[in-house]
Formats: C-alpha cells, sequence, structure tokens
C-alpha cells in the first residue's frame, strides 16, 4: 500500500501539461547524438506533440589564423541540452533512458523548468554572438613574436601584454639600450614557431 502512495506521489511531482523548458545534462560531446536520439525516441512513441523543441545553444567566435579572419561556432553551454514540452511519466522515462543523457536538471524526481527570464538572457547571449562575434587573439602574455613592420622588422620579441578589446599586443622593443613598450596591432606581428 506505501509503495502505491508513493508512486501516484511521485507521478504528480512530474506532470505538467504546459510546454516548459528543461535542461539535460549530457555527457560531453554527446549533445548533437542526444538530440538525434531524443527526435528518434520521441517520433516512435507518437509524442511529437508533446516534444516541440531540442537545442544545444552555439555562439559564433572569430579568431584570427594566418591573418584570415575564421568564425567558428562554440557550445554555449556544452555539456546540456535543452527541450521544450510538456512532462508526464512516459516523456521523462524516454528522456531519462535516452544514451547519453546524464539527468534531468531538478530535484531528484521533479524536473525544474528554467523560468522565461533565464530563456531569453540565454537567446540573447546567442544573438549577440551572431551580431558581432568575439574576436580571440591568438596571442598571450610571454609568446615569442616577430615584428612585421618598422625599423624592427622581423626581429623576435616577447609580448608583455595582451588588449583583447583593442587588438593589440605590447611588447617590450630595445632602443637607446633599453627596452621600451610599444603597441603593436596583432595583425603587424607573427607568432615564431
Amino acid at each position: 500500500m506505501q509503495k502505491d502512495i508513493n508512486t501516484v506521489e511521485i507521478k504528480k511531482q512530474i506532470e505538467d501539461n504546459s510546454f516548459k523548458r528543461y535542461v539535460l545534462s549530457v555527457v560531453s560531446w554527446q549533445e548533437s547524438l542526444v538530440i538525434e536520439n531524443l527526435r528518434e525516441r520521441v517520433n516512435k512513441q507518437w509524442l511529437v506533440e508533446d516534444v516541440l523543441d531540442y537545442i544545444c545553444p552555439m555562439i559564433n567566435e572569430t579568431s584570427m589564423k594566418k591573418w584570415e579572419k575564421v568564425i567558428k561556432q562554440k557550445k554555449l553551454y556544452p555539456w546540456y541540452v535543452f527541450i521544450k514540452s510538456k512532462m508526464n511519466d512516459k516523456i521523462w522515462y524516454i528522456v531519462r533512458n535516452t544514451p547519453w543523457v546524464r539527468l534531468i536538471v531538478g530535484a531528484e524526481t521533479r524536473p525544474v523548468p528554467l523560468t522565461d527570464q533565464e530563456y531569453t538572457s540565454m537567446m540573447e547571449q546567442i544573438l549577440k554572438s551572431q551580431e558581432r562575434s568575439e574576436l580571440i587573439i591568438p596571442y598571450k602574455k610571454g609568446d615569442v613574436v616577430l615584428l612585421k613592420t618598422w625599423d624592427f622588422k622581423w626581429m623576435k620579441w616577447i609580448i608583455r601584454d595582451v588588449d583583447s578589446e583593442k587588438w593589440t599586443v605590447i611588447v617590450n622593443i630595445e632602443m637607446l639600450w633599453r627596452l621600451t613598450p610599444v603597441v603593436v596591432d596583432v595583425d603587424k606581428i607573427e607568432l615564431l614557431n
């Protein structure tokens, strides 16, 4: 009798017939495979109207390689997949038993959906990255570089500081027998291999 009461109580906890966004914790680098498997399982169980959307949010990241701008897609939240669905024991069971899904984020037996504010914030971050990709400077403090301009062309210098907002680096150049910091644009230096 006690077992039946617990089962009914758990079922009540996960029953929600409104569409909400849930977060799934998944095995790393398997996000796309989880989405593919979930779609297939939902289709086979005739639950397409109960699970509307699957996303693994991606942002654009821009870097310079061989003096060319390269835009790559990067996972905003690695190891997580977001779904928009109703929640009941059948959907909960299908999601929880999909390969590479570790858990539905929430309490032990009750998934906790994202708030509208959390979802809006995530989508704004994605939109901002598409409008203005983050520039990543491929250099760091301490790297040995060659200057490709001025009278110091092809001389070796050590990066003292990196300013990613202005896309410049500061190198120490020897002038009049002492080291002088000079600001140089990133496209005017080359990493020494």
